[in-house]
């Protein structure tokens, strides 16, 4: 996958301080519908153990079209939103790219 040597490169410029998760379940909120599997999540932890707030980056690979992942992509970064404040870490901003890997 064209997207996975990116974000490792990212963790490595960060000094290991973020955490990386591919496929991971991100069940925030279920009566909101905002559960399933994200494709990337960027945590601001320099432990990978399980995804912990911050959230500050969701990824969405889509393989054909980037329209299509764009609902989805704003969903996730909405859970994102919700989860950090129900842990109490709450950021500043969110980001979400939707990317086919050649756009």
């Amino acid at each position: 996958m064209i997207i996975s040597p990116i974000i490792v490169e990212l963790r490595k410029y960060f000094n290991r301080q973020i955490s990386l998760f591919s496929g991971t379940e991100f069940n925030v909120d279920k009566s909101k519908g905002l559960t399933g599997r994200c494709d990337f999540i960027i945590s601001y932890s320099p432990k990978q153990l399980e995804v912990t707030a911050p959230v500050m980056t969701i990824v969405e690979a889509k393989n054909d079209n980037i329209k299509s992942g764009l609902a989805q992509c704003i969903a996730e970064m909405v859970a994102a939103q919700l989860f950090n404040r129900q842990k109490k870490n709450q950021i500043y901003c969110i980001y979400g790219i939707v990317t086919t890997g050649s756009n």
